[in-house]
């Protein structure tokens, strides 16, 4: 029974490796800070840190626009939806949030590059890992 196991294991342990390069999605779409919680939440740190930041500019993080990358329509199941790397401003203040994105789909196939078929059968995003850095600059600006 234990050795019937073991190639499902594996699996996992081998298809968590597998992140997708969202940076090549090419479109940005809005949202709001408070929808990016769920991976803010990841790192005390990071949590930390918008929290003060939000209560230094005195505002809600559902007030706070952020911008991430996203899928677009050609995506059966994940049209529309956002992912990092995010931007937000937060009073003066820019955020970059990045993050390990995993892309998976039915019986946990894993996609690591944007594909015909990452499109068609992609269900389930996943985001871990979060590194962030803070700016007095646009990120969006060439820097000169």
């Amino acid at each position: 029974m234990l050795a019937r196991g073991i190639p499902f294991v594996l699996l996992l342990v081998s298809s968590s490796a597998i992140a997708l390069d969202t940076t090549q999605l090419g479109q940005f779409g809005s949202l709001g800070l408070d929808e990016m919680m769920p991976l803010i939440d990841k790192s005390l740190q990071l949590k930390r840190e918008v929290g003060d930041a939000v209560a230094k500019a005195k505002v809600k993080a559902d007030e706070v626009g952020c911008e991430g990358k996203r899928f677009p329509g050609q995506w059966r199941n994940l049209g529309g939806g956002r992912t990092a790397p995010y931007v937000c401003k937060i009073g003066d203040k820019w955020l970059e949030v990045r993050a390990t994105v995993h892309v998976t789909g039915r019986g946990g196939k894993s996609f690591e590059r944007i594909t015909p078929e990452a499109m068609k059968s992609a269900t389930i995003v996943t985001e871990t890992n979060p590194t962030w850095k803070w700016s007095d600059q646009d990120p969006h600006l060439p820097i000169d």
